[in-house]
């Protein structure tokens, strides 16, 4: 009996014991623990001193969720960003090259306990600053003059030339099919399909801060420009062995001039092809010693001209010629140029603007590309051709004799220009100064 009473002590004992720790002293559930705070991870290390302009920065949340992300330099200049659908924040700006910058970031954890997160970095300094400009800008042209985005030096592979090509963007009103093309490894140019309609209004945008353009070599500032189209279409034919000029605006003919080009040799004859007006200046001196013609070749001048219009690099003009007047209309005696009565000349020089289209016809002698703003000289097609983001083409295989298949040529990359418009070197590519006098 005594054993028996003793089992049913311990019995109840133990009972006691184990409804005792499970409602506790007051009879309630232990509290649940708390959830971990959230955690925050970034793309770019704290204190990194050498970050590529180019880096895609993320940011993200993990034990919980990302709520802000504020990516800015000292000044406070915020960069653009967004919170994906995974919930990571990405940059969609690009980093300037040089520049400190802060991460501040919020967040909460799973039961709501709120979370910050800061982080410090910089970009890496460029040991060259690349520069360009982009033009027209703030001007009324004619309906020739393509948009140029021009670097101060080469834009060095197909990589980097798309990726400034990606950044780049048109604005037309009213809207007009066009396409973007590399003019040279350093001119990037967008033309329409066709002339510019009348009185288009055209805004460009081109942030390419932060975009690297050779080894070591970063833009460090965004640019845009934005210009109006003139309210006439003014198209000038100069037909080169005809020895006239015909002037025709919105398809009307409102002038016709006996003119004198250029001398048949293979110095001085005109050259034909679509040019535009590049430049206008109401006097200028023409030097062939800036063609590297010494002062005691037989072919040596030094001309004052009136009314000069440039319609291209290789100082091709349009002017003013009273000496050549007997010849106008009658023979091509100039070193290139396209002489004109002063009348003439002036009349021609107060209606065009930078940007009218003169196109050559009848001269042996072919413009290329490099020799002035050549974005006329190809069709469209082509043209499409020479923007860095045009896809290849690729034919199918055709099957041989043999019955094995004939691999396909591969094409030419659409950055490097087809043999018959050769691109520009950086010394070709940039306006001269220096024209022959006709």
């Amino acid at each position: 009996m005594a054993s028996l009473v003793a089992v049913a002590a311990l019995v109840a004992t133990t009972a006691g014991c184990q409804a005792q720790s499970q409602a506790g002293p007051q009879g309630q559930e232990s509290p649940e623990p708390p959830a971990p705070p959230v955690s925050f991870q970034a793309s770019v290390k704290e204190g990194a001193k050498d970050v590529r302009p180019d880096t895609a920065v993320t940011v993200s949340a993990s034990q919980g969720n990302l709520h802000t992300v504020v990516l800015a330099d000292p000044k406070g200049k915020e960069l653009k960003g967004q919170i994906k659908p995974d919930g990571t924040w990405g940059l969609v700006d690009m980093l300037s090259p040089g520049t400190k910058y802060t991460i501040k970031a919020t967040g909460e954890s799973q039961d709501g306990t709120p979370g910050t997160f800061s982080r410090d970095f910089a970009t890496l300094v460029p040991k060259v600053e690349a520069t360009y400009r982009v033009t027209p800008d703030g001007q009324t042209v004619g309906v020739g003059m393509p948009v140029m985005v021009t670097f101060d030096s080469a834009v060095m592979t197909p990589e980097m030339r798309a990726n400034v090509e990606r950044r780049v963007s048109i604005k037309t009103e009213p809207k007009q099919e066009g396409s973007w093309g590399w003019h040279s490894e350093r001119e990037l140019f967008w033309r329409p399909k066709e002339y510019w309609k009348p009185n288009t209004k055209v805004t460009v945008n081109a942030p390419l801060r932060g975009v690297q353009t050779g080894e070591k070599k970063w833009i460090t500032e965004d640019k845009g420009a934005a210009f109006t189209i003139a309210k006439r279409a003014r198209i000038s034919t100069v037909d080169v062995n005809g020895h006239s000029m015909t002037v025709r605006e919105n398809g009307k003919v409102v002038g016709t001039y006996p003119v004198s080009n250029g001398q048949a040799t293979a110095n001085w004859q005109t050259r034909s092809g679509t040019k535009i007006i590049t430049e206008k200046q109401k006097f200028m001196v023409m030097d062939a010693a800036t063609l590297g013609v010494p002062k005691d070749d037989p072919n040596y001048y030094r001309t004052e001209v009136d009314y000069a219009m440039r319609v291209t690099n290789t100082g091709e003009f349009l002017h003013s010629a009273p000496w050549s007047v007997w010849a106008q209309g009658r023979r091509n005696v100039s070193h290139g140029c396209v002489n004109m009565g002063p009348r003439a000349a002036r009349e021609m020089f107060n209606a065009s603007v930078v940007g009218d289209v003169v196109d050559f016809v009848n001269s042996p002698r072919k413009m290329k590309m490099h020799e002035g703003v050549g974005v006329w000289l190809v069709s469209y097609d082509q043209w499409k051709a020479r923007s860095a983001l045009a896809k290849k083409a690729t034919a199918k295989p055709s099957p041989s004799k043999t019955g094995k298949a004939t691999p396909a040529p591969s094409s030419p990359s659409p950055a490097t220009p087809s043999p018959s418009v050769p691109a520009a070197t950086d010394a070709a590519a940039r306006p001269q100064e220096s024209a022959p006098a006709a």
